[in-house]
């Protein structure tokens, strides 16, 4: 589904599926039931990084503002509700959904704009921290960040100012950083 307009909506996504393999047109609302059940075995299936928790806690034991900047998924209401069930989700200080909160999803850079607002930050004091060099850089550079890449599937391209192999090397790097400032 990349490249196409409506990319992050699973509801179209069933809908091009059954087009492709030439199934009759199915109701909307079992359509969108699927949609439901597959964000329910996601999010039941998909726990965060194990070292996510504990940079987490130590970024925020140190006193840095943390916040979130994730795509809708298509269905409103959904991506919220799922970073709600992360057990740390407590620990940040904002959450931006783009393509809700914001007219666009990333690299658009409107919800990286509105995550810096909402943690009263300016955003060239601010560092962006992301794991796909397709969306993650270009929206973060666009308003002055620093961008991250944590390249741990060889997530090359973006040009982001630093790579990290893992969450676990950010607490070090963002201490160097707030050194050479």
């Amino acid at each position: 589904m990349l490249g196409r307009k409506f990319r992050y909506n699973r509801d179209v996504w069933w809908k091009t599926l059954f087009k492709e393999l030439g199934l009759k047109r199915m109701d909307p609302k079992w359509i969108h039931n699927l949609t439901l059940q597959y964000w329910r075995v996601y999010a039941a299936n998909s726990p965060p990084f194990k070292d996510a928790e504990p940079t987490v806690r130590k970024l925020k034991r140190v006193g840095y503002k943390l916040g979130i900047v994730s795509d809708s998924d298509g269905t409103p209401g959904m991506k919220r509700k799922r970073i709600r069930q992360v057990p740390f989700h407590n620990l940040f200080d904002a959450i931006v959904v783009a393509g809700e909160d914001t007219p666009r999803v990333k690299p658009g850079h409107e919800s990286f704009s509105l995550i810096a607002r909402k943690l009263r930050v300016q955003p060239k004091s601010s560092i962006y921290i992301g794991d796909n060099p397709r969306t993650d850089i270009e929206g973060a550079k666009a308003v002055g960040m620093i961008s991250v890449i944590v390249d741990r599937r060889g997530n090359r391209g973006g040009d982001p100012d630093y790579r990290v192999p893992n969450l676990c090397a950010l607490p070090g790097l963002v201490k160097a950083l707030q050194r050479d400032r």
